[in-house]
């Protein structure tokens, strides 16, 4: 809490003085590497949106947009994918920007250590045809191949960065986009500024953006109201009345597919290895009440990696209503004494601190004893990825190009993100099913199968979906966002 009343004072330490072009966004969480093969941070790329450019693009509407691809075709058999890609560009550091780049940055993706490289699992080469083509040849057919090169793999980076620096690339990412990267404090700020070689910078309109780290909600939208941040993100939802309700600032809500849960570690030596324990911690919950009491209604209650309002929702597989005299039941059928002890990771932020909260609450009238391990957001990831937790959340995914993003990486064995340690055959062949499906029917059902054998197992509890708002000083114009929900600053003003 330290941290959060010290960044809580108003932004006049050094960067908090805004130049006539600078633009100040205030971010909730302090990023972690901005490399977009080991990111794992939502607002991490955030800032490699703003600083880099991606293969594809999508926008609200999800349609692909060209990016540093100009086009795309594939072959009759959806086997071989040719890029054509622009003309003239370069990297941040004057090297010049081609097919030979592309190839090296998808194959450093694929690389050991990646968290990307089930993304483009399907991928046997690449191949370079010319300087500005690309010849990508994949296993099977991949559906989801286009809608990965607009997330984290359609960044590309320098390739003589990526040769000096190494794993260290995150800590002074080079890549191609309108803005470099300047400095870092950490807990702090991070600095970028106009890149003038950028091959379309006429577009952006700031000479240097500031990302304040912000932590604590209310001093986020503090500073927003006194002026020393143009833009914010994660606003509380019991707050939009006092956004819409001020003239001199602007609501921008997004829409996004999106899911938060509780990701259950099952390598975990406790109670929740045993899947009636975690059927009891699931009809502990009241979703709908956590979304009314801590979001004002702003959200969606659900229990699946889909909203119940998308045609990807198994709807044979309702969401259950809260029942703790059956969770109390299991508890018993489980030969275990109440109350059961578990332990949540919580990232230190207040709403989702808010919700551990009111779970702890609904578990102790339901044969549980909920402890709330709440750390910074950085030391969560860490954690997480040490597999040092029993549970973690509330935690998601915010996704839009594709289901997959939220499926595959989750839920199949190889998953990048399956921090639950997950293992089904089963999963892994219905999850694989959906990559190489042609007929979207079919693959629409194979991810209704998905979400049953993901309700039956539960290697992560579904809580509800979210809705992306920002908010803004009513100066900011022409404000718009990857589908995906992440900022993009071509066209945007401050008048």
């Amino acid at each position: 809490m330290r941290s959060a009343a010290l960044t809580g004072l108003l932004l006049t330490a050094l960067g908090g003085v805004a130049h006539a072009t600078d633009l100040r966004i205030a971010l909730a969480d302090d990023p972690d590497a901005l490399d977009t093969r080991t990111n794992r941070a939502q607002t991490g790329v955030t800032v490699m949106t703003v600083m880099c450019d991606h293969l594809l693009w999508t926008d609200s509407e999800l349609t692909l947009l060209p990016g540093l691809a100009k086009s795309w075709s594939w072959s009759p058999d959806g086997t071989e994918l040719t890029l054509d890609l622009v003309e003239g560009a370069t990297f941040q550091d004057g090297t010049p920007f081609d097919a030979e780049a592309v190839k090296i940055n998808i194959e450093r993706y694929q690389t050991p250590g990646s968290q990307r490289a089930d993304d483009i699992s399907t991928i046997k080469s690449v191949e370079v045809v010319s300087p500005s083509r690309v010849l990508i040849k994949t296993s099977e057919p991949s559906a989801q191949l286009l809608g990965k090169f607009a997330e984290r793999v359609g960044v590309m980076f320098s390739p003589k960065a990526i040769k000096e620096l190494g794993d260290d690339l995150g800590r002074a990412p080079v890549c191609i986009g309108p803005y470099k990267f300047v400095e870092r404090v950490a807990q702090d700020r991070i600095v970028v500024a106009k890149d003038p070689n950028y091959y379309d910078a006429a577009k952006y309109a700031f000479d240097r953006v500031i990302f304040r780290i912000i932590p604590d909600d209310a001093v986020r939208l503090t500073n927003l109201q006194a002026g020393e941040v143009d833009l914010i993100e994660k606003i509380d939802p019991s707050s939009v009345a006092t956004v819409e309700q001020d003239a001199k600032l602007q609501l921008i809500p997004l829409k996004v597919l999106s899911n938060q849960t509780l990701v259950i570690n099952l390598d975990h030596k406790g109670p929740l290895q045993d899947p009636k324990i975690r059927e009891a911690l699931e009809l502990s919950l009241d979703r709908q009440a956590i979304v009314d009491v801590a979001f004002a209604g702003q959200y969606k209650a659900g229990n699946q990696f889909t909203p119940p309002d998308s045609p990807f929702y198994n709807t044979d597989l309702p969401m259950p209503a809260r029942d703790p005299a059956k969770a109390k039941a299991l508890i018993a059928e489980a030969g275990l004494k109440e109350p059961v002890p578990v332990t949540i990771l919580v990232p230190n932020r207040p709403l989702l601190v808010r919700v551990a909260e009111m779970m702890q609450a609904m578990g102790s009238d339901a044969g549980f004893d909920l402890k709330l391990d709440v750390v910074d957001f950085g030391t969560t990831l860490k954690l997480t990825n040490e597999g040092n937790f029993e549970v973690w959340g509330p935690i998601g995914v915010q996704f839009a190009n594709d289901v997959d993003t939220a499926a595959f990486p989750v839920l199949h064995s190889t998953g990048g993100r399956n921090l639950s340690r997950y293992k089904s055959a089963e999963m892994d062949k219905i999850l694989e099913a959906t990559r190489t499906a042609t007929d979207p029917k079919e693959r629409m059902r194979f991810f209704k199968e998905a979400a049953a054998v993901a309700v039956k197992d539960r290697p992560v509890i579904y809580l509800y979906h979210l809705r992306p708002l920002f908010a803004a000083t009513s100066k900011l114009k022409g404000f718009h966002a990857t589908g995906d929900a992440f900022i993009r600053l071509d066209g945007v003003t401050l008048d």
